[in-house]
Order: C-alpha cells, then sequence, then structure tokens
C-alpha cells in the first residue's frame, strides 16, 4: 500500500466505510504503479534491440542485405524479439486494474487485490532480465558486429515467463478462484 498518504486522506480513513474503499483504491494504484514499472522497462528493452538491429545493419552494409534472405538471420531475429518485446509491454501497460467486468466494484476484496500485487511483483524480475539482457546484446553488435544466440533464447523464456503470469493474473481476475502467483520461478541472477 501506498506509504504517503496525506492529511486529509489519513482523516478520511477513519470514516466508516470509506477506509476499506480507500485501501482498496490504494492497492489499485500500487498495481498500476507496478505495471507501469515493468511496461517501461521492456519499452526500453524494445528500443535497445531495436537499436542493436540498427547498428547492425550499419556495420554489414551491403552484407545486410543479404542476410535479410536467409531464413533464421539475426536481423530478422532481433526484429521479430524487439516486436514481441514491445507488444508485451503495451499488454502488461493495459491490463486489467482490479475493475475486472466479472466483478462488481464493491466486491473485490483487499486480499485479491494483495494477491494480485503479488502477482504484478513477479514480473519485475523477468523485465529487468530481459533489459539487462537487451543491454548485453547491444554491447556486443557495438564490439563484434554479431551476439550470442544464447542471449535471444534468454529473453524469450523470460518472456514466456511473463506472458505466462499475464494469463495467470487474467484467470485470476476472471474468478478462477486459484491464488495465482504461487510457485512462480524467479529469474536467475
Amino acid at each position: 500500500m501506498s506509504a504517503r498518504l496525506g492529511w486529509i486522506e489519513k482523516a478520511m480513513m477513519l470514516v466508516p466505510g470509506y477506509r476499506g474503499y480507500k485501501k482498496r483504491e490504494l492497492l489499485r494504484e500500487d498495481d498500476r504503479v507496478i505495471r507501469g514499472y515493468v511496461a517501461d522497462v521492456l519499452r526500453q528493452a524494445s528500443q535497445l534491440i531495436l537499436q542493436a538491429q540498427n547498428e547492425l545493419v550499419q556495420a554489414l552494409g551491403f552484407q545486410a542485405q543479404m542476410m535479410l534472405q536467409q531464413p533464421g538471420n539475426p536481423l530478422s531475429t532481433l526484429s521479430l524479439l524487439q516486436q514481441r518485446i514491445y507488444s508485451l509491454s503495451a499488454q502488461v501497460e493495459h491490463a486489467e486494474a482490479g475493475y475486472s467486468p466479472s466483478f462488481d466494484r464493491l466486491k473485490v476484496k483487499e486480499e485479491e487485490l494483495q494477491k494480485l500485487l503479488e502477482i504484478d511483483n513477479n514480473m519485475i524480475g523477468f523485465a529487468n532480465v530481459i533489459l539487462e539482457t537487451a543491454k548485453i546484446i547491444l554491447n556486443q553488435v557495438r564490439s563484434t558486429r554479431s551476439f550470442d544466440q544464447r542471449l535471444i533464447i534468454t529473453i524469450q523464456e523470460s518472456l514466456g515467463e511473463l506472458e505466462r503470469i499475464l494469463a495467470e493474473r487474467r484467470r485470476f481476475l476472471h474468478g478462477s478462484g486459484e491464488v495465482a502467483g504461487q510457485g512462480v520461478p524467479q529469474p536467475s541472477r
């Protein structure tokens, strides 16, 4: 829950009936902040991959045109990866925020919003792995005009985990009743 409340908000928290509403609203705001952070990290990673792709094209010059005609070439790989990361950033940012149509606003309980935050928190580590790996790819392109294909696999695995977490989040919001976010593997550091 947000740590900083103004004095008016603190006073209003003492009003019966308002306190629960305000707590849920603060949890929804925390949810939005976490998802915004993850989306921003993913957009940064997307930009770095795009930059790596552009720098690789410039470094290879005419060879880049010939390379594009080969299946599974590094330029196409980077392009598809960049698009997937960017698309996922939009999905995270625009994910439902605890106002699922299957719930009446007043029926969303505080513990359900807490579980939603736990699910969201699981996304942060994977997003950071994607960003750090994108930085490594860009540095490798700059220094060697190539990159280690295993880095692509690292990003794809983290993207897969983020997609799984988002699917779990949707199931939770739509009333599957399962406690989502439990047993979610954490990225290795």
